[in-house]
């Protein structure tokens, strides 16, 4: 029996960046928000600002210390079901972390979520695939 090929995902950049569309989903009142998020390969976690998960009334998961390029970190985590190609990821524990203003992107995918994928970015084109 032959294998079936997986779905390929194409995304376009945004701003000339490898961001996507995420959405955030409180498992309790199923309240959605959509952001743009910016495809972190070097973050073992997905990080959403902290504004969100007080606008959400996320459900507090613990907290833990992180190494960042900055250095070492006190980082609160959040439960929350994510929204990301065409799938979604129920109990996700996102770190909250606010990026600078003016960071095109609200949020960052880490590889908590990106792991499940083989992804492309092609610089030349200025397109993502995922597969």
């Amino acid at each position: 029996m032959k294998e079936e090929e997986p779905r390929v995902i194409t995304i376009q950049y945004k701003n000339d960046l490898p961001v996507v569309c995420v959405g955030l989903i409180d498992a309790g009142s199923n309240k959605k928000i959509v952001v743009d998020a910016h495809l972190d390969f070097a973050s073992s976690k997905t990080i959403i600002p902290t504004y969100i998960a007080n606008e959400m009334n996320l459900s507090f998961a613990g907290s833990d210390e992180t190494a960042t390029g900055a250095g070492i970190i006190h980082i609160p985590y959040y439960e929350v079901s994510i929204e990301i190609f065409d799938k979604i990821y129920d109990n996700i524990h996102v770190g909250c972390l606010d990026l600078p203003e003016r960071t095109p992107a609200k949020a960052l995918v880490g590889r908590d979520i990106l792991d499940n994928y083989r992804i492309c970015l092609d610089g030349i084109k200025k397109e993502i695939r995922v597969w």
